[in-house]
């Protein structure tokens, strides 16, 4: 039979390797021997924060706690596991006295960081991410938290120095590579957004949020190609003079267009690294509003071929009605998206919270 300090140790690990279940086995079956064990309850506790099952860890730190109560890790716990709950006050509570505890403690500092972010005091939260990157500097994490509450606060200078300095610690830190990727996404640079998450998606295949993110960034080039489309429908019915013949004019307007938008798609391509557009693909097929739109850009694309084989501009003005569809398809699908997420939000708050 193992001891308790060897049974903590190797939940440990198979926490550390996201095999929780059998973390939760070697010390349920431990703490059978020894219910009120303060190691073992503290490290079911971190089990079950990973779980996410955050009643059941309450009570784990609770046991831990009370063999411990000047341990800074079990109210560290608590404060996650607190805010988890969405119990915000309480949780920053637990944080505060985790790092009254343990002033010099990088750990603290980070989960204190954390509920303060979540409980919406993102002044504080970059505050104490700052401290935890002072006491750990060569912690990968510290320097990730840093990043993460700074890109929130629209800091997005310290955010991009941050999460490069994770990456200089960790280049494999697919978390970090993520979330660079929607720092580049919310400043207008898909191409680079596009590139860091297909790189952070080989680093981890398990992050869900990745396709997501490129479906966002598919969403904001889309709405590059309309925005050129429109122009480029204006410019193309302007040098047809009205005519609704073939002229030259609405000719080499129409190749103009075609030449900038496949400049433009080839610019953004360039450096993509292999696999992107397999990525891509999936991304714009799991979204049905988005696969339409993209569909739609297709026929676009087709008409302005045909008003530079024709020449008849007027046929551009069809693109006209195309992106005005576009448009009232997009308003709905962020109306409703939004709506479902304020929903479901709400729903995720237990009564009484």
């Amino acid at each position: 039979m193992i001891t308790a300090q060897e049974a903590a140790a190797r939940a440990g690990q198979l926490r550390d390797l996201g095999r929780l279940d059998d973390a939760e086995r070697v010390l349920r079956s431990a703490l059978s021997q020894d219910p009120s064990d303060g190691e073992l309850l503290l490290m079911l506790a971190a089990v079950l924060l990973s779980a996410r099952r955050f009643d059941e860890g309450l009570a784990a730190s609770a046991g831990a706690l009370a063999a411990a109560p000047d341990d800074e890790r079990g109210h560290r716990i608590r404060a996650l596991l607190l805010s988890g709950q969405g119990r915000y006050r309480e949780a920053v509570e637990s944080g505060y006295r985790a790092v009254t505890l343990a002033p010099e403690s990088a750990a603290a500092a980070l989960a204190y960081s954390i509920v303060l972010q979540q409980a919406g005091r993102l002044a504080d939260a970059a505050q104490v991410a700052g401290r935890a990157v002072e006491l750990a500097p060569q912690s990968a994490d510290a320097h990730l938290r840093l990043a993460d509450v700074t890109s929130d606060l629209g800091d997005r200078a310290t955010a991009r120095r941050a999460y490069a300095e994770t990456l200089r610690l960790n280049p494999e830190h697919a978390a970090a590579r993520h979330d660079l990727a929607v720092l580049d996404a919310r400043t207008h640079r898909p191409a680079r957004a596009l590139a860091g998450l297909v790189t952070a998606g080989r680093l981890d295949p398990t992050m869900p949020e990745v396709l997501r993110t490129v479906t966002a960034v598919c969403w904001q080039l889309s709405w590059r190609i309309r925005m050129l489309y429109a122009a480029g429908t204006l410019v193309t019915v302007g040098a047809s003079g009205g005519d609704p013949g073939p002229t030259w004019g609405a000719r080499i307007a129409a190749l103009g267009v075609l030449g900038v938008t496949f400049g433009l798609a080839w610019w953004t391509a360039r450096p993509l690294p292999r696999g992107t557009w397999p990525v891509a693909r999936a991304a714009v097929r799991t979204d049905r509003p988005l696969t339409l739109t993209y569909l739609t850009l297709g026929l676009c694309t087709l008409l302005f071929a045909v008003v530079a084989v024709s020449g008849v501009g007027l046929v551009a003005g069809t693109v006209w009605l195309a992106l005005g569809l576009l448009g009232m398809l997009a308003l709905v699908v962020r109306v409703f998206r939004r709506v479902f997420r304020a929903n479901r939000g709400s729903q995720a708050v237990r009564p009484g919270s």
